[in-house]
């Protein structure tokens, strides 16, 4: 007889921070549009003005989730944008020598 799968944990669903697909589209966009960093507190009044606005929780979850995959990078001066790397660029960094 098959044992009950367990449920997998959940690495940035938090309570009161779940962000929606909407919400993380909007700050897809904010950022891919802005082109350099952003605060926090910017991308909170951007979505604000789009009519979007969300927690700095489900924000911030957000932002982890897209930093996990390299989507977003944040710096001392913010939150950026990173487009994807071309298939070269991504061998040459596999391939790559590491110190």
């Amino acid at each position: 007889m098959a044992q009950a799968a367990r449920p997998p944990l959940l690495e940035f669903s938090r309570p009161g921070a779940n962000p929606t697909l909407g919400t993380i589209e909007y700050i897809r966009a904010a950022l891919r549009a802005k082109g350099e960093p952003m605060s926090r507190n910017e991308l909170l009044e951007q979505l604000a003005d789009w009519g979007h606005s969300t927690s700095r929780q489900s924000l911030n979850a957000a932002l982890a989730f897209l930093a996990s995959d390299g989507s977003v990078a944040e710096g001392s001066k913010g939150i950026l944008w990173v487009p994807p790397a071309s298939a070269q660029l991504r061998e040459i960094i596999r391939a790559g020598v590491r110190l």
